[in-house]
């Protein structure tokens, strides 16, 4: 897998904004938008690393978060490693549960179940994967337990051309599906999108950094009874500088 970075931190936005989560980038893009902020995973002058599925997977489990968001650049360029890093991931965990369930199993039965060997078992939960995705690759494969983030890219993206109108179809009530706009011209092609293409997908807005006051898209989703548009801010560009990596 060509890697660009591996890193703990909390969840930005989306589900499970504020929640510890273990982001696995990687390397490359299909697209150049104009607003991206992570430049830096794609073209001639990012670095990265080669490494192994088994590798990744290490890095991941010793971060100790049990959330995995995988990103980009686009992740589903590298989809077969994707597919086999969750599958090793799963395994991985399938077989610790296994075997705490077997301890606790037997503690139970001698009644030596301690409040530590409680804690332990809490924090075994098994991985929740989000594949967050630019909205141009349709992804071939399904586990129960990974989800998509789609990014349909607004006019002022540059990239809208490049969208594949069929991630409405292919959306799940678990799925994500996020515009991020920075203009009115933005909004409306989101309203529009969204009345001509039903979809099961929960729909998200957020603003593009520095282009559009939050305010003015609350008025927009106000003005247009937006009843099932969920508003939110990357709160990571709070916590830290909007610019920090591995963050």
């Amino acid at each position: 897998m060509n890697v660009i970075e591996i890193f703990g931190s909390i969840d930005g936005e989306g589900i499970r904004q504020g929640l510890l989560t273990t982001f696995l980038r990687l390397h490359d893009c299909n697209i150049r938008c104009s607003y991206c902020d992570t430049t830096y995973s794609y073209g001639i002058d990012s670095t990265f690393t080669d490494m192994t599925v088994q590798e990744v997977a290490d890095a991941i489990e010793s971060l100790g978060n049990h959330r995995i968001t995988i990103t980009g650049g686009e992740p589903l360029l590298q989809e077969a490693a994707v597919v086999e890093l969750i599958d090793e991931l799963n395994r991985r965990k399938s077989a610790k549960l296994e075997d705490k369930s077997c301890t606790v199993k037997k503690s139970t039965v001698r009644n030596e179940l301690s409040e530590g060997t409680q804690g332990v078992l809490a924090d075994e939960s098994p991985y929740d994967f989000n594949i967050e995705t630019n909205g141009t690759i349709i992804p071939s494969f399904h586990r129960d337990n990974v989800w998509f983030t789609y990014d349909y890219k607004t006019p002022s993206s540059l990239a809208e051309e490049s969208m594949d109108l069929d991630i409405f179809k292919v959306s799940t009530r678990q799925d994500l599906i996020k515009f991020v706009v920075g203009s009115v011209e933005d909004l409306d092609c989101m309203r529009r999108i969204i009345n001509e293409h039903p979809t099961k997908a929960q729909i998200y807005v957020s603003p593009v950094w520095g282009k559009i006051e939050a305010a003015s898209i609350i008025d927009y989703m106000k003005t247009y009874n937006l009843q099932n548009v969920r508003f939110q801010l990357q709160i990571h560009k709070f916590v830290w500088d909007p610019d920090a990596k591995g963050v």
